[in-house]
C-alpha cells in the first residue's frame, strides 16, 4: 500500500492506494510544532478502519517546515512510529506545490495558505527560493499574516464600529484569551489563519480590502519580484488563501505586470497522480 500526504499547518490530506483509492484527513504536521504522541493518536484515529497500518509500504509526505534534512528526518521518525513497515520520504510543501502545479516542467511555485512561500522550480528541484521564515518573521500574504493584521487593528480598536462588533462576535474571546492563544498556546499560526473566514465574509469592506491588497502586494514584492530574471516562467499558486482570494491576488499581480497561470486549492489529487497511475 502507498500513502501520499500533503500537509498544511492546519490539516493534512491523505490518499491511500492499494489498488483502490482511499482519502482521509488528519491534523497538520509541522516539525517545528510536532508532538510525536499527539501525531500517533491523531493518525490512529483518522486512518481508514478498513485498512491496516502494517500494510503500508511507501509514504510520500509533503509538509511545511520540512526545509532541512534534520526536519524531514524528524517527520519520518514520527511517522514510522505508526507505519513501522513503511519506507518514508519527507519533502517540503513547496515541492508539493511545484509538482502539483508543473509536474516536471519549469515554473515559479507559490504557496498562500496558513503560511507563504515560493521558489523557482526547474522541473526536478528548486534552483532558487526565498527563505521561509514563519509567521513572525515572514509569511506575508498568508492566512496567518492577514489574520494578524486584522487582529492588531481589532485589539487597538482601529476597526470601524460595525466591523469591530462583527469581529468581536466572530472571535468570541477576551483580550487576555487572545494573547494567550498567540503567545502561550500551541499552533498560534493556525489560530491566526482561522480568522480567514471572517476576512472572506467582509472582503468587500474598504478597510478589509485595504488589508488584503497590502498583504498581497507585499507577498509579490518579497516572494515573486526577486525572481525578475525568470519572469518568463509561468507562475502558479496553491493554498486556501490563493483559492478564496484569487480575485484580489490577480489584481495585485496586475500591478506588477504578472500573470497567475494556475491556482490549486489542495494539491493532493495532483500529487497522487504524480506518484500513482490511477
Amino acid at each position: 500500500m502507498i500513502l501520499i500526504a500533503e500537509s498544511g499547518s492546519t490539516n493534512t490530506d491523505w490518499v491511500a492506494y492499494n489498488g483502490q483509492v482511499y482519502r482521509f484527513t488528519s491534523s497538520g504536521i509541522n516539525p517545528l510544532f510536532l508532538d510525536a504522541e499527539e501525531l500517533k493518536i491523531d493518525l490512529n484515529t483518522h486512518f481508514p478502519a478498513q485498512l491496516k497500518v502494517d500494510e503500508v509500504q511507501n509514504i510520500y509526505f509533503y509538509g511545511p517546515g520540512c526545509s532541512s534534512a534534520e526536519r524531514c528526518n524528524k517527520v519520518s521518525s514520527c511517522l514510522s512510529m505508526v507505519f513501522s513497515n513503511a519506507k518514508i520520504e519527507a519533502h517540503s510543501d513547496l515541492l508539493a506545490a511545484a509538482r502539483a502545479l508543473f509536474s516536471e516542467q519549469k515554473g515559479i511555485a507559490c504557496i498562500l495558505g496558513t503560511g507563504a512561500n515560493s521558489g523557482i522550480f526547474d522541473g526536478q528541484q528548486f534552483s532558487y527560493q526565498i527563505p521561509s521564515t514563519g509567521f513572525i518573521l515572514g509569511d506575508e500574504g498568508s492566512g496567518a499574516h492577514i489574520g494578524l493584521s486584522v487582529l492588531k487593528l481589532y485589539l487597538k480598536q482601529q476597526l470601524p464600529p460595525i466591523l469591530h462588533e462583527s469581529f468581536k462576535a466572530f472571535i468570541g474571546l477576551t483580550i487576555t484569551e487572545i494573547i494567550d492563544r498567540v503567545y502561550r498556546q500551541a499552533y498560534p499560526n493556525r489560530f491566526l489563519a482561522s480568522i480567514s473566514p471572517w476576512i472572506f465574509e467582509n472582503r468587500n469592506e474598504p478597510m478589509v480590502q485595504e488589508i488584503l491588497m497590502s498583504s498581497f502586494d507585499t507577498f509579490f514584492k518579497y516572494y515573486v519580484l526577486p525572481y525578475k530574471h525568470e519572469q518568463d516562467l509561468p507562475i502558479g499558486m496553491v493554498g486556501s488563501v490563493a483559492h478564496f482570494f484569487a480575485e484580489e491576488i490577480k489584481a495585485s499581480a496586475d500591478k506588477y505586470q504578472l500573470k497567475i497561470e494556475k491556482i490549486i486549492q489542495k494539491p493532493i489529487e495532483q500529487l497522487a497522480k504524480f506518484h500513482i497511475n490511477f
